[in-house]
């Protein structure tokens, strides 16, 4: 059972207003569940941490991308440099974090994506399909229907949004893979011959060994 925190409130109460009020933009508000928190063991400062970093995807995500690794490694830091007799060494990161995420740009859709695809999988046992386009040269039965470099390049490759800016190595790198495919099929092609060469020769000689009257 998870304990009361150090005023005796109750620990999921106190992580759901610290995210509530993240959404809302109320840092000191934040910040002050955090602390009820944090002050009560090492173990309420992890649990911190980890909503924080979750909170990152789930409230904010691509609306502001760097926020994500800066709360981690805040997280990171408040982990490593807690001290019972010093709750400014985990505060000072911890906060950093808080107001970084308060003061970001938002969005609830990271949330609503998992949930609209990952539980149509779960609830509904929805399978998707391998469209044509993805059996390349990459794949088993794209390389039975010999698809090779021509039709990677055509369907394969296709970028969306394609770059604003031409690529000056696209015709470099495909003259180069059309090298070096050429040159494991041959590589190939020589070990077959190897160990047909070796087979037909073990042959002869167990050939060579039987007695006369065979």
């Amino acid at each position: 059972m998870i304990p009361p925190t150090v005023h005796k409130m109750n620990a999921f109460d106190c992580i759901s207003a610290m995210q509530k009020c993240i959404r809302r933009g109320m840092e000191r508000e934040a910040m002050e569940f955090a602390c009820e928190l944090g002050h009560t063991s090492k173990a309420f400062v992890s649990m911190v941490c980890n909503r924080l970093e979750f909170i990152c995807h789930e409230d904010i995500g691509l609306a502001a991308p760097e926020v994500i690794p800066l709360v981690r490694l805040c997280c990171q830091q408040a982990k490593e440099w807690y001290k019972p007799e010093d709750h400014g060494k985990w505060r000072t990161p911890v906060g950093t974090a808080i107001r970084a995420m308060c003061r970001a740009a938002k969005s609830r859709e990271g949330d609503h994506f998992q949930s609209a695809v990952g539980l149509r999988s779960e609830l509904q046992d929805f399978v998707p399909e391998v469209p044509d386009w993805a059996y390349d040269m990459h794949t088993r039965q794209g390389k039975a229907m010999g698809r090779g470099l021509e039709y990677f390049r055509e369907f394969c490759a296709q970028l969306n949004p394609s770059p604003d800016e031409p690529d000056g190595y696209e015709d470099e790198a495909y003259e180069m893979w059309t090298i070096l495919h050429a040159h494991k099929a041959d590589v190939k092609a020589a070990k077959k011959a190897d160990v047909k060469a070796a087979q037909k020769a073990e042959l002869n000689a167990a050939n060579g060994e039987r007695p006369l009257f065979d």
